[in-house]
């Protein structure tokens, strides 16, 4: 995955202050929708049905087996790796509709047809996300008779070559620190003049789709590499538990210091939590405690998020990007249900200001930001829309799921499928569809109302709880994925009376050490140590082992600074004897949720309190000059405060859009 260049520098000297709290009052009002019936649920429900056809079925007649559609032109073309990705991507979108002829025949084609001994050169992250994933999620539901899915002549051919293609990926992994390279050449690996400079998203959204693949081919190989990564961009995190947006893979040098979470990182921060859920890893649920509270602590400006230095911790850009979208709705897995409602109403508020949710919002100048107008039929947005009202039950996220498929079939709607927006202003239409449309958008709405019509489907009344993949596609959580009897850890890695054992010593060396993965027989950690136990929760996983050491240093977490020194943390900084940030235990809630528990307000009303806190708060300037921030707060701290939210708020439906930008950004009143 290349470096991405987002933003372009010369920003004009303004507080922070003043731009964020113009931007609250994109905020609409907090008015509970009017109740919806289950027949109409079940008309929008089939609406969306009626629109993954008129998009699938574009793509089959129009582009299959390229990898893509043009809606527009109603023509294919290839933008992956040429072996009908966006059919992969959709397989498990057929299942969830219930269409068992054209998922079979699906399934048939792609065991049949696709290879991947292909000289292509790939993004690691795309083929991961979106082929490896689309080919395991329907490798599970094809081959369980308890989904009802069973293909009768199915032999584990999309096993076979989800196997294939990660083992064509992994040659990525073989660097000093562990992180991949961004691309590889599925046929001859990764190309002398790959650069050597990824994202955190790019290294840190793996785990879940080669740890399936570790369980269901007994390889622990593939497991192993991507918890390296994670834990090659975890021990470089700065001291304020911040990790940046781009990292050198030989270096472990961050080379784009800005954090945030949106482009580049935003992943990162899901499959933390996702892989503890999915695989029962304390040491997931460890890392994801600390960079949640590290997120909200110095990314948080309620009800939005900003991108700061991950060393300083000063604010450098005051942007809602769409990718940010998703973080309403890992908060709901995490518990963490009340910050969810107030960040989706403010990032909803720029969906109705222009019908679609542009790449980049300035809260500044309340604009879109320039070079990033568009809409690529993004499904981050409609996916927290869906986890909120299965966590709430408030119908008002129905009314939100209707307004953006109002948008979809009125702006985005093409002869052959569903177009990109070139710009969200205009409404000009781009003649390209991505693969995700069909795997999340679409689905993901769907989920929507056919939950509030009575689900009937294999995620809601299935015999599994399912986790979602970053493509949306459908994990489930088996005891053969899961392992609950047989919980690994990684202990030993300090035990020994030596500091330096940790994995951020050996990760921050620059000589190039062979990869992991050769030695398949060999399972041993960086540390040197590996050990499978039955221990599961957090007490019996923390004790008695390496008595009177931090958590991170019992799982041998350090991080690295600038130089790729090893700094001690003291077992201040990081004891979980007292709250943690979230609770460690999992709970399988009656709404078919996994979460995390943790205190909510039980109610939807009495969690829309007012957006903004009090107390002593930081002025916040920003230059042109992203290092040269000054606090004028005499703490250091952001001045941010989450705690006091109060009272009650409401306004009519019936305000101009203009009055809806004014009243609601002195939502951050406590920024001044």
């Amino acid at each position: 995955m290349q470096p991405m260049r987002r933003r372009q520098r010369g920003f004009p000297l303004l507080c922070l202050s003043t731009a964020l709290l113009a931007a609250a009052a994109l905020l609409p009002g907090a008015a509970v929708a009017e109740g919806v019936t289950p027949s109409e649920a079940r008309r929008l429900r089939d609406e969306v049905k009626d629109m993954f056809y008129h998009a699938f079925d574009g793509y089959m007649k129009y582009a299959f087996p390229l990898d893509e559609l043009r809606p527009l032109s109603c023509q294919g073309e290839d933008s992956l790796g040429g072996y009908a990705l966006t059919l992969i991507d959709s397989l498990d979108t057929l299942a969830l509709l219930g269409d068992k002829e054209k998922f079979g025949a699906a399934v048939e084609w792609v065991g049949k047809n696709v290879r991947f001994d292909i000289n292509k050169t790939v993004s690691v992250f795309e083929t991961n996300i979106r082929i490896l994933g689309g080919l395991l999620s329907a490798h599970m539901i094809a081959s369980d008779y308890a989904t009802g899915l069973r293909i009768q002549s199915y032999d584990d051919q999309l096993l076979h070559l989800a196997a294939d293609l990660a083992q064509r990926l992994l040659p990525a992994f073989d660097t000093p620190t562990g992180i991949p390279f961004g691309s590889i050449n599925l046929k001859y690996g990764v190309d002398e003049n790959e650069s050597k400079i990824t994202s955190t998203a790019g290294g840190g959204t793996l785990t879940l789709e080669f740890g399936i693949l570790s369980r269901l081919t007994n390889n622990t190989v593939f497991e192993r590499v991507t918890k390296n990564s994670v834990r090659g961009i975890w021990s470089r995190r700065s001291k304020l538990n911040l990790v940046g947006a781009h990292i050198n893979v030989f270096t472990g040098e961050w080379t784009q210091k800005d954090a945030g979470i949106g482009t580049s990182i935003d992943s990162f921060y899901e499959y933390l939590l996702k892989a503890y859920l999915l695989f029962g890893d304390e040491e997931y649920l460890y890392i994801f405690q600390e960079a949640y509270k590290a997120a909200m602590h110095y990314l948080h400006h309620d009800p939005w998020y900003v991108e700061v230095n991950m060393n300083s911790g000063a604010t450098v850009w005051p942007l809602f990007n769409s990718l940010q979208a998703f973080w309403p709705g890992l908060q709901v897995l995490a518990g963490d249900v009340d910050p969810a409602i107030r960040t989706h109403d403010a990032f909803f508020s720029v969906w109705k200001k222009y019908g679609f949710t542009p790449e980049g919002f300035n809260l500044a100048t309340l604009a879109v930001q320039n070079g990033q107008r568009s809409y690529p039929l993004r499904p981050e947005l409609i996916e927290s829309t869906y986890w909120l009202f299965k966590a709430t039950r408030d119908y008002r996220y129905i009314d939100v799921g209707r307004d953006i498929l109002a948008s979809l079939q009125y702006g985005a709607r093409c002869p052959c499928g569903y177009c990109h927006i070139s710009d969200v202003e205009t409404h000009k239409q781009d003649d390209h569809m991505e693969s995700f449309f069909l795997a999340e958008t679409v689905k993901y709405l769907w989920l929507l109302f056919d939950l509030a019509a009575g689900p009937d489907n294999i995620v809601e009344n299935g015999p599994y709880k399912y986790i979602f993949s970053t493509e949306g596609h459908l994990l489930p959580v088996t005891r053969e994925i899961a392992l609950v009897d047989e919980h690994c850890s990684y202990f030993g890695a300090f035990c020994n009376g030596s500091a330096n054992r940790g994995y951020g010593t050996s990760a921050s060396s620059t000589k190039h050490k062979k990869p992991n993965y050769t030695q398949l027989d060999d399972i041993q950690t960086p540390s040197g140590h590996y050990s499978a136990s039955n221990m599961f929760a957090t007490s019996s996983y923390i004790k008695g082992v390496c008595p009177g050491l931090t958590h991170a240093q019992k799982l041998g977490i350090s991080y690295s600074d600038e130089e790729g020194n090893v700094i001690e943390q003291t077992s201040e900084s990081h004891e979980h004897h007292g709250e943690p940030a979230v609770a460690s235990s999992v709970q399988a809630q009656s709404s078919n949720i996994i979460l995390i528990s943790h205190p909510v307000a039980s109610q939807p009303d009495e969690a829309l309190r007012r957006w903004s806190g009090s107390g002593d708060h930081a002025d916040i300037v920003v230059t042109a000059d992203s290092d040269s921030i000054s606090h004028d707060n005499t703490d250091g701290s952001l001045g941010v405060n989450t705690e006091e939210l109060t009272e009650d708020t409401g306004r009519s439906s019936k305000q101009s859009e203009d009055e809806d930008i004014a009243q609601n950004l002195k939502s951050n009143e406590d920024i001044s």
